[in-house]
């Protein structure tokens, strides 16, 4: 299958994109961040085209944080 990253859904490249969507062939995710690019590498062959998708697409939610947050962490421990 084809994944199409975008920077923002509602945008152009994105509306564009979701023209192609096509269960199981074509998924789009929007949203897209440095950390989910980088990550692309190391998703295996044999991950379906969806579980591809929902991996990428929680690794980015899972890298966004507050930069206070972690350095108020660094101060304490």
């Amino acid at each position: 299958g084809v994944l199409i990253l975008t920077d923002l859904f509602g945008g152009t490249p994105s509306n564009i994109s979701l023209s192609f969507m096509k269960e199981g062939k074509v998924e789009v995710v929007t949203g897209v961040n440095l950390p989910m690019l980088l990550k692309l590498s190391d998703v295996k062959e044999e991950t379906t085209l969806k579980e591809f998708a929902g991996f990428i697409k929680d690794y980015g939610k899972k890298n966004i944080s507050l930069a206070s947050e972690i350095l108020s962490k660094k101060a304490i421990g």
